[in-house]
Order: structure tokens, then sequence, then C-alpha cells
């Protein structure tokens, strides 16, 4: 179940007056989930004028900037923060919903700079409450999680039973069309990758460096749907700054094969991945020591994630959790690949060495994927 908290602020518009449909749309939520105002300041003088009769409580909470609020409650309840949407209009909400490790959603109606700037951001009334029930019935977890011993797998839904006919290009160009459509679907899945990972970490977890894992086009080296929704990603679980919009940490220097075209050969060959590709010298430093966290939009036999790991282990990150949007079949495995030669350069077919790779086993959380099926059509 979800709680929504927010604040006076979050409720008033840009000329400072009390958005109605807003508090429409917060009494509504407040039928079903606990919907919480929360104010350094006493309740306001039109509170119980807008939510007379409703669900929806007030709180005053000196000092709530330091988020201690959301988690006295989140323990008091055995509600997991990862299960509060923290809508902000202030500096106030944000540092509220951050320290607090509640998912951020931004008030687009708001004339906050900072909150305009949020990754997830809900336009209007409407919006909030689409994202709100969109989120609500999410369970917390990846709907397939696995680990090896060089990095780890998660992965939304399992598209082997999304239905008849579906490919990796067809969910791929889904995944563009939601992602670029934006609105209430992009927002949910923003929210419910956002609470999967927080509810993995426990909170948000420091030293994580965000990446794409980039298309096969270098042409599209700048313009990636899943760069716009990791770096919207990133602002929501994240307070870290370290791969530029249009800096990626991955470079497509050549074309490599689309192998979800079905050209056939082993898809379980690295080659052509790793020829076509090195890390971005611009983040030598930054990547040492990190965890990174990899986009991909879909998966089948993981071998991109191997290769991926590979170059991350040859540039000294710490660890690598590659998430997929999407899972095909029972094929994936996990890859140890070694490289010789200088990740931030282009190598040579004879620069790695594949020296195995087996079955990736996890466990399944099967209602999980039923959500992204709504999101993604």
């Amino acid at each position: 179940m979800l709680v929504l908290i927010a604040s006076p602020s979050s409720l008033l518009d840009i000329s400072l007056n009390v958005n109605q449909a807003v508090v429409g749309a917060m009494t509504e939520i407040a039928k079903n989930n606990p919907v919480i105002i929360v104010s350094n300041k006493p309740q306001p003088d039109w509170f119980d004028t807008a939510f007379n009769g409703s669900n929806v409580k007030f709180q005053q909470v000196m000092g709530r900037q330091s988020g201690q609020y959301l988690k006295d409650i989140s323990k008091s309840n055995n509600v997991a923060t990862s299960n509060f949407l923290c809508l902000t209009a202030s500096d106030e909400d944000y540092m509220m919903g951050k320290n607090g490790q509640a998912i951020l959603i931004a008030a687009g109606w708001s004339n906050n700079a900072k909150a305009r700037e949020l990754g997830i951001q809900v336009a209007d009334a409407s919006e909030l409450r689409e994202v709100f029930e969109l989120t609500n019935n999410w369970p917390g977890s990846w709907w397939f999680s696995g680990s090896g011993p060089n990095y780890g797998v998660r992965a939304l839904a399992d598209l082997s039973s999304y239905g008849a006919g579906t490919t990796q290009v067809l969910f791929s160009q889904k995944v563009t069309a939601a992602v670029k459509q934006g609105g209430g679907p992009l927002n949910a899945l923003l929210a419910i990758t956002s609470r999967s990972l927080l509810h993995e970490w426990g909170g948000e977890k420091k030293g994580v460096f965000f990446s794409v894992f980039p298309s096969s086009n270098p042409a599209n080296y700048n313009n990636e749907v899943l760069t716009d929704f990791t770096h919207r990603l990133r602002t929501t679980v994240s307070r870290v700054r370290f791969e530029s919009r249009d800096e990626p940490l991955f470079v497509r220097h050549s074309p490599s094969p689309k192998r979800s075209h079905g050209q056939g050969g082993d898809r379980t060959d690295p080659t052509s991945q790793i020829i076509t590709l090195h890390l971005n010298p611009r983040y030598a430093t930054n990547i040492k020591g990190k965890d990174v966290i990899l986009i991909d939009d879909c998966t089948t036999y993981g071998l991109s994630f191997g290769v991926a790991a590979a170059f991350l282990k040859a540039a000294g990150a710490a660890s690598m959790t590659g998430i997929a949007l999407g899972k095909f079949g029972s094929r994936l495995e996990h890859y140890e690949i070694i490289l010789s030669g200088n990740p931030y350069k282009p190598l040579k077919s004879t620069d790695f060495k594949l020296v195995t790779h087996n079955s990736l086993l996890g466990t399944t959380a099967s209602s999980a994927q039923n959500i992204l099926h709504k999101l993604i059509p």
C-alpha cells in the first residue's frame, strides 16, 4: 500500500491559490490510502474547508526537512519508505522526501525550480491520481532478481508471457513510445523502478553511478530514449551526478549487429559487442570503486550485461547491476569475460577472453509483471 505525503505548498498553484483539482485528487486517493499533509507551520486556515469530511490528515512537524518523520512513521507502521510518495513543491518538500528516502513526485503546477527539475513530475491533478493508481499495486520487488559472481541482473517483467508474437524489437518500440509520450505511464514506470531499487537497497545508496547500455547504432549516441529515463530515475533515488546527458559512460564507436533482428549466429559470442564499444575516458577517475546501475530495455541471453560488466571491472568499478525493463525466456546467462586491453580505447578481438558462461538463476515475483503490462500495453 502506498502513502501520499504532501505539504500545504504542494496544494497551491502558481498564483498561490488552493488548487481545487489537486484537493479533489487527494480526497479520492485518501479513500483507500493514507494521505498526510505535513508542515513546519500550524494547519493553514483553508485546510478544514478544503478537506471537510475527507480522510486527508494534517500533521505539524517541526524540522520535517530532516526526513525523520517519514522514517518514524515508516517504522511504527511497518511500511517501507519506498512505499511513500512525497509530492514536492518547495525546497523543504524535496529535503523531507530525499532525507526520508521516499519516492519524489514533483508538482508540475508549482513555480519552484527544483520541483520542475526532479525526475518524476506530474503535470496536473489527473496525472497525480493516474500515477498513484498505476503504482499502487506494485509489490515493491523485481519480477526477476539474480546475481552471479561478477554482476547482478534485475528485470521488471517476463516478456515470454507478454503476449503472442512479442519480440524484443516490438517491446523496445513500446518502451520508446511510453517514454516519449510521457504522462502517467512514464511516471508510474519511473516510480516502480525507483521503488524496486530503494526496496532492494533499504534506502538511498551512496557511491552509485547510473548509466545506459548504448544502442547498436552510434548515430543514437546522444539520442537514447533510455538515457532520459535513466537520468529521471537517478534524480529520484540518488543525489549523485556523474554521467552527463551528452557524455555517456559507454561509447559505441562503430555499429554492432542488432542481434534481436534474428540474423542468427552465436548469440553468446561477445566479440561484436566488445570490438564496437569502449568506455568514455572522461570517467576514468569517477568510475573507480563505484557501484554501477546499468539500464537496458530488454534482455534475452544477457550478453550485453556480461560485456558491460567486463569493461567496468577492467576500469575498477566495485560492482554492476543490470536493470532490464523486460526479460525474454529462461536463457539468461552469467558471463565471465576478461579484458586484456584498455577499456577506454577501442579493442580488438584478441583483447579479451571469454572464460565461461552459465545459466543465471534467480527468484521471480509473478505479480509484479502485470503492472508493467498496463504501463506498456
